[in-house]
Protein backbone atom coordinates (compact mmCIF):
# COMPACT_ATOMS: atom_id res chain seq x y z
CA UNK A 1 0.00 0.00 0.00
CA UNK A 2 0.79 3.42 -1.02
CA UNK A 3 2.18 5.98 1.85
CA UNK A 4 -0.84 8.02 3.48
CA UNK A 5 -0.02 11.56 1.49
CA UNK A 6 -0.79 14.40 4.11
CA UNK A 7 -2.86 16.81 2.02
CA UNK A 8 -5.54 18.90 3.57
CA UNK A 9 -5.80 21.06 6.44
CA UNK A 10 -8.62 23.53 6.12
CA UNK A 11 -8.76 26.61 7.99
CA UNK A 12 -10.85 29.34 6.57
CA UNK A 13 -10.60 31.80 9.78
CA UNK A 14 -12.50 28.43 11.31
CA UNK A 15 -11.38 27.53 15.09
CA UNK A 16 -12.01 23.87 14.26
CA UNK A 17 -9.95 22.72 11.36
CA UNK A 18 -10.92 20.08 8.94
CA UNK A 19 -7.92 17.81 8.37
CA UNK A 20 -6.69 15.74 5.70
CA UNK A 21 -4.08 14.31 6.47
CA UNK A 22 -4.69 10.54 6.61
CA UNK A 23 -5.07 10.13 2.68
CA UNK A 24 -4.21 7.72 0.35
CA UNK A 25 -4.64 7.20 -3.25
CA UNK A 26 -5.07 3.38 -2.74
CA UNK A 27 -7.04 2.58 -0.29
CA UNK A 28 -9.76 0.40 -1.41
CA UNK A 29 -13.52 1.19 -0.95
CA UNK A 30 -16.13 -1.68 -0.39
CA UNK A 31 -18.63 -1.93 -3.10
CA UNK A 32 -21.07 -4.92 -2.25
CA UNK A 33 -24.38 -4.36 -2.81
CA UNK A 34 -27.19 -2.41 -0.50
CA UNK A 35 -24.58 -0.03 0.67
CA UNK A 36 -24.27 3.59 0.49
CA UNK A 37 -22.02 5.75 -1.39
CA UNK A 38 -18.25 5.52 0.25
CA UNK A 39 -18.18 9.05 0.51
CA UNK A 40 -20.00 11.22 3.12
CA UNK A 41 -18.25 14.38 1.96
CA UNK A 42 -16.31 15.71 -0.65
CA UNK A 43 -13.81 18.46 -1.84
CA UNK A 44 -11.76 19.74 -4.89
CA UNK A 45 -8.23 21.67 -4.09
CA UNK A 46 -5.35 21.68 -6.36
CA UNK A 47 -1.69 21.42 -4.88
CA UNK A 48 0.84 23.29 -5.44
CA UNK A 49 4.20 21.82 -7.63
CA UNK A 50 7.40 21.68 -7.06
CA UNK A 51 9.67 23.63 -6.01
CA UNK A 52 7.24 25.78 -4.57
CA UNK A 53 5.26 22.57 -2.85
CA UNK A 54 8.34 21.66 -1.12
CA UNK A 55 9.25 24.93 0.08
CA UNK A 56 5.75 25.31 1.68
CA UNK A 57 6.05 22.50 3.12
CA UNK A 58 9.38 23.05 4.91
CA UNK A 59 8.53 25.74 6.22
CA UNK A 60 5.21 24.79 7.40
CA UNK A 61 6.92 22.27 9.64
CA UNK A 62 8.90 25.47 11.34
CA UNK A 63 5.53 27.15 12.62
CA UNK A 64 3.00 26.03 14.79
CA UNK A 65 -0.05 23.59 14.46
CA UNK A 66 -0.22 20.31 14.87
CA UNK A 67 -0.17 18.77 11.30
CA UNK A 68 2.26 19.18 8.39
CA UNK A 69 -0.20 18.76 5.20
CA UNK A 70 0.66 19.26 1.13
CA UNK A 71 0.73 22.86 0.34
CA UNK A 72 -2.65 23.13 -1.33
CA UNK A 73 -4.82 25.90 -2.23
CA UNK A 74 -8.90 24.52 -2.01
CA UNK A 75 -10.98 25.58 -4.47
CA UNK A 76 -14.64 23.47 -3.39
CA UNK A 77 -14.38 23.15 0.96
CA UNK A 78 -15.51 20.12 2.17
CA UNK A 79 -19.17 19.64 1.93
CA UNK A 80 -21.62 16.78 2.42
CA UNK A 81 -22.31 14.04 -0.36
CA UNK A 82 -25.70 14.37 -1.27
CA UNK A 83 -25.73 12.46 -4.36
CA UNK A 84 -23.44 9.12 -5.77
CA UNK A 85 -20.25 9.77 -6.38
CA UNK A 86 -20.35 9.15 -9.82
CA UNK A 87 -23.23 12.15 -9.79
CA UNK A 88 -20.94 14.38 -8.13
CA UNK A 89 -18.16 13.45 -10.58
CA UNK A 90 -19.80 13.86 -13.54
CA UNK A 91 -20.85 17.56 -12.46
CA UNK A 92 -17.45 18.67 -11.60
CA UNK A 93 -15.87 17.37 -14.60
CA UNK A 94 -18.79 19.41 -16.87
CA UNK A 95 -17.70 22.36 -14.80
CA UNK A 96 -13.57 21.44 -14.86
CA UNK A 97 -13.70 20.85 -18.68
CA UNK A 98 -15.44 24.49 -19.52
CA UNK A 99 -11.83 26.46 -17.70
CA UNK A 100 -8.04 25.79 -18.86
CA UNK A 101 -4.85 26.24 -16.93
CA UNK A 102 -4.65 29.45 -15.64
CA UNK A 103 -1.30 31.70 -13.80
CA UNK A 104 -1.40 31.65 -10.06
CA UNK A 105 0.75 34.21 -8.33
CA UNK A 106 1.00 33.76 -4.45
CA UNK A 107 1.63 37.11 -3.09
CA UNK A 108 1.87 38.46 0.93
CA UNK A 109 1.53 36.03 4.24
CA UNK A 110 -1.60 36.98 6.00
CA UNK A 111 -3.17 35.93 8.81
CA UNK A 112 -6.87 35.32 10.18
CA UNK A 113 -7.77 37.37 12.92
CA UNK A 114 -10.44 35.21 14.10
CA UNK A 115 -8.42 31.87 14.16
CA UNK A 116 -5.04 33.09 14.02
CA UNK A 117 -4.29 30.99 11.18
CA UNK A 118 -1.20 32.05 8.56
CA UNK A 119 -1.94 32.36 5.06
CA UNK A 120 -0.51 33.12 1.34
CA UNK A 121 -2.87 35.42 0.26
CA UNK A 122 -3.02 34.41 -3.95
CA UNK A 123 -3.08 37.39 -6.45
CA UNK A 124 -3.16 36.69 -10.08
CA UNK A 125 -5.41 33.88 -10.59
CA UNK A 126 -8.06 34.70 -7.40
CA UNK A 127 -10.47 35.59 -9.96
CA UNK A 128 -10.84 32.49 -11.75
CA UNK A 129 -10.83 30.80 -8.34
CA UNK A 130 -13.43 32.76 -7.56
CA UNK A 131 -14.84 31.90 -10.94
CA UNK A 132 -14.15 27.90 -10.38
CA UNK A 133 -15.62 27.74 -6.70
CA UNK A 134 -19.44 29.86 -8.58
CA UNK A 135 -19.58 27.62 -10.64
CA UNK A 136 -19.10 24.16 -8.66
CA UNK A 137 -21.30 25.30 -6.09
CA UNK A 138 -24.38 24.93 -7.51
CA UNK A 139 -27.17 22.04 -8.26
CA UNK A 140 -26.62 18.70 -5.80
CA UNK A 141 -22.89 20.29 -4.64
CA UNK A 142 -24.62 23.69 -3.74
CA UNK A 143 -23.93 24.62 0.38
CA UNK A 144 -24.14 26.88 2.38
CA UNK A 145 -20.41 27.58 3.71
CA UNK A 146 -19.82 29.56 6.99
CA UNK A 147 -17.04 32.03 5.49
CA UNK A 148 -16.78 33.84 2.59
CA UNK A 149 -14.64 31.80 0.24
CA UNK A 150 -11.07 33.26 -0.18
CA UNK A 151 -8.27 31.34 -2.10
CA UNK A 152 -5.28 31.15 -0.12
CA UNK A 153 -2.64 29.01 0.95
CA UNK A 154 -2.75 27.86 4.75
CA UNK A 155 0.97 28.28 6.34
CA UNK A 156 0.41 27.35 9.75
CA UNK A 157 -1.32 27.62 13.25
CA UNK A 158 -3.09 28.65 15.50
CA UNK A 159 -0.66 31.26 16.22
CA UNK A 160 -1.20 32.74 20.09
CA UNK A 161 -1.92 36.28 20.31
CA UNK A 162 1.31 37.12 22.04
CA UNK A 163 3.37 35.59 19.38
CA UNK A 164 1.36 36.83 16.32
CA UNK A 165 3.98 39.17 15.10
CA UNK A 166 6.93 37.37 15.50
CA UNK A 167 6.27 34.05 13.66
CA UNK A 168 4.22 36.10 11.35
CA UNK A 169 7.42 38.29 10.52
CA UNK A 170 9.55 34.68 10.32
CA UNK A 171 7.03 33.16 7.95
CA UNK A 172 7.20 36.62 5.85
CA UNK A 173 11.03 36.76 6.13
CA UNK A 174 11.04 32.90 4.94
CA UNK A 175 8.74 33.80 1.87
CA UNK A 176 10.59 36.94 0.54
CA UNK A 177 14.28 35.23 0.65
CA UNK A 178 13.45 32.01 -1.04
CA UNK A 179 14.59 31.26 -4.31
CA UNK A 180 11.12 30.40 -6.09
CA UNK A 181 9.19 32.21 -8.80
CA UNK A 182 5.84 33.56 -6.91
CA UNK A 183 3.94 32.36 -10.19
CA UNK A 184 3.13 28.74 -11.16
CA UNK A 185 0.73 27.51 -13.88
CA UNK A 186 -2.42 25.22 -12.26
CA UNK A 187 -3.30 22.69 -14.45
CA UNK A 188 -4.38 19.58 -11.85
CA UNK A 189 -7.22 19.16 -9.74
CA UNK A 190 -7.69 16.82 -7.31
CA UNK A 191 -11.23 14.99 -5.84
CA UNK A 192 -11.04 14.23 -2.57
CA UNK A 193 -13.84 12.12 -1.13
CA UNK A 194 -14.04 11.46 2.97
CA UNK A 195 -15.43 8.06 4.03
CA UNK A 196 -18.12 9.52 6.24
CA UNK A 197 -19.86 12.95 6.89
CA UNK A 198 -17.62 13.67 9.46
CA UNK A 199 -14.80 16.38 8.13
CA UNK A 200 -12.26 14.67 10.35
CA UNK A 201 -13.08 11.69 9.14
CA UNK A 202 -10.45 9.80 6.75
CA UNK A 203 -10.30 11.45 3.19
CA UNK A 204 -9.34 9.39 -0.01
CA UNK A 205 -7.97 10.86 -3.37
CA UNK A 206 -10.62 10.12 -6.42
CA UNK A 207 -9.45 11.35 -9.19
CA UNK A 208 -6.82 13.98 -10.73
CA UNK A 209 -7.90 16.22 -13.91
CA UNK A 210 -6.00 18.10 -16.22
CA UNK A 211 -7.26 21.42 -17.34
CA UNK A 212 -4.83 20.95 -20.21
CA UNK A 213 -5.33 17.79 -21.79
CA UNK A 214 -9.19 17.32 -20.32
CA UNK A 215 -8.08 14.05 -19.04
CA UNK A 216 -9.02 12.36 -15.54
CA UNK A 217 -6.61 10.02 -13.58
CA UNK A 218 -8.66 7.51 -11.66
CA UNK A 219 -7.31 5.89 -7.93
CA UNK A 220 -7.76 2.57 -7.39
CA UNK A 221 -10.24 4.03 -4.63
CA UNK A 222 -12.21 5.94 -7.44
CA UNK A 223 -12.62 2.70 -9.16
CA UNK A 224 -14.63 1.30 -6.30
CA UNK A 225 -16.33 4.48 -5.52
CA UNK A 226 -17.94 5.10 -9.20
CA UNK A 227 -18.99 1.74 -9.37
CA UNK A 228 -21.62 1.78 -6.05
CA UNK A 229 -24.96 3.15 -7.60
CA UNK A 230 -26.79 2.35 -5.07
CA UNK A 231 -26.47 5.92 -3.18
Amino acid sequence: MLRPAKILNRQFRKPTRIPYNRVTDDEPMSTRAGERSPCGSIALVSYIPEPLGSFFYKLRGTLPGESHPQAHITILPPRPLRVSVNAASEQVLAVLSKFAPFEVELANVGRFAETGFLFVNVGEGADTFHALHDALNRGDLAYEEEFEFRPHLTLGGPVPNADTAAVQDQAEAAWLAADHARRFLLDDIALLCSDTDDPNGEWYRLWTYSLSTKATALTKAAAAALTNRTS
